[in-house]
């Protein structure tokens, strides 16, 4: 028997986690449905993000689109790189704007060029986009000169993906200005036309395969990807943006986001890459955001939540589903710091109360009625869970709502950095690929 065999035997044999629902306060920006207000900062000498070599950056022949906003200012060096995967005379794929020129570059070479007006000073939005073998240059949604042909094959996947510069970078490369919401789609063009920008920060469609809100710091790639941003120079934060709303989904855009933030005891921060932060703790306020799956029939699933208490009570409840049948909660409660409670079965109410940033996965696996908890916060989860329960009547959950019950009441103060639910029960590998990917997020 392999190893994965003995795994899957000895868990149940259960369904692969497949991921179907991500609320994320820095992918969002803002509050849901509210302006944004701040970017990522580049100085122009020595600051700029780098993402690990990939394939996600070998097109080939195939259609890809990428977009972001700057603010480009009035002051640049010579050959600014917005970004570049690979570094001159070889990137594979970069974009420089010069002297007021847009030089978009394939393979060492610049294949498209056109002369800006309205572009430093101001917030821009630009997207490049191929389809079939025809590739398009948009500023503001409008088509810069024509569309041209364009076989290149983009194949270089041992570059890093730079942006602010090239990849080994020369002093008259750097990018001055702000940058926010960088996407990258691979295998789709989605624009073929003029088009209206986008009012709201963006999402994940299919082919996405890097996503950067570049809202607030420790900057993150939000597509399902997890790409480690390294910040070299200590990009940082600002109080610039473009004119977007922050939108009202998941970064799956599944699920639309509601809420009621009564008296602003709900609001953002960019504390942590951007937190949703309640400072109410108690009864009687009707303060959440909600929006993701109904599971009301039993099933196997994992929810995992960055958060940190503020403060602690017999309230505090940072996750929980509708007051009714069946009854779920995780997160602080009853002055614990961990807490994972589903159906009246109570998974761990134990454990010292702390107001320090936790990572933790709720897990239920339906093939042998077990549900467990793993809390960590400098190390990775390990094989054996902090808290379990064999109890078949664990089961599912309603809609989960932040930071309050479904009633208004028992309301958490404290932090939420963001918040992953699959369908399915995931592994120990796959739960420490995701605190490697997520530990820097909350400062460990």
């Amino acid at each position: 028997m392999t190893g994965i065999a003995m795994l899957n035997s000895s868990f149940g044999a259960a369904a692969p986690a497949t991921l179907a629902y991500y609320l994320d306060a820095s992918a969002q920006g803002a509050f849901p449905g509210a302006s944004i207000t701040t970017s990522a900062s580049f100085n122009g000498t020595s600051q700029y993000l780098t993402l690990p070599a990939s394939t996600n950056w070998a097109f080939g022949t195939g259609d890809f689109t990428i977009e972001w906003w700057q603010y480009m200012s009035a002051t640049q060096n010579s050959f600014p790189r917005v970004f570049s995967v690979g570094s001159s005379p070889t990137a594979s794929i970069a974009v420089s704007i010069e002297g007021g020129t847009f030089y978009f570059w394939e393979n060492g070479s610049f294949t498209f060029s056109s002369v800006l007006s309205s572009y430093t000073t101001t917030w821009v939005h630009f997207a490049i986009s191929r389809v079939s073998g025809q590739t398009s240059v948009y500023q503001n949604g409008t088509k810069l000169g024509s569309t041209f042909s364009d076989t290149n094959n983009i194949s270089d996947s041992s570059s890093t993906l730079t942006i602010g510069t090239e990849s080994t970078p020369a002093a008259d490369t750097y990018y001055t200005g702000y940058i926010s919401n960088f996407r990258i789609i691979k295998g789709t063009g989605i624009y073929t036309a003029n088009f209206s920008t986008p009012t709201s920060t963006l999402r994940s469609v299919t082919g996405t395969v890097a996503l950067l809100p570049l809202t607030a710091a420790p900057f993150m790639d939000v597509s399902t990807n997890l790409a480690t941003v390294t910040n070299t120079g200590t990009v940082t934060t600002t109080a610039s943006a473009p004119g977007l709303t922050a939108a009202t989904t998941d970064v799956t855009g599944t699920y639309t986001l509601s809420y009621g933030n009564t008296s602003g005891r709900i609001t953002w921060s960019t504390d942590q890459g951007g937190v949703f932060r309640n400072t109410f703790s108690g009864d009687g306020i009707n303060a959440y955001i909600t929006g993701g799956p109904d599971w009301s029939t039993q099933r196997s699933y994992t929810v995992f939540m960055g958060y940190k208490l503020t403060g602690t009570s017999n309230y505090g409840r940072l996750l929980n589903s509708n007051t009714g049948t069946p009854d779920w909660l995780m997160g602080g409660y009853s002055s614990k710091s961990k807490a994972y409670f589903a159906n009246g079965t109570t998974i761990n109410l134990a454990g010292p109360t702390d107001t320090t940033w936790h990572l933790d996965w709720a897990r239920f696996n339906k093939n042998t009625s077990v549900g467990d908890l793993f809390s960590v916060t400098t190390a990775q989860p390990t094989g054996t869970p902090a808290y379990t329960a064999t109890n078949s009547a664990i089961g599912a959950f309603n809609q989960l709502k932040l930071f309050s019950k479904s009633d208004g009441n028992e309301c958490a103060a404290g932090d939420i950095a963001f918040v992953r639910i699959w369908n399915g029960a995931m592994t120990t590998a796959q739960m420490q690929a995701e605190w490697a990917a997520f530990h820097a997020r909350v400062g460990f």
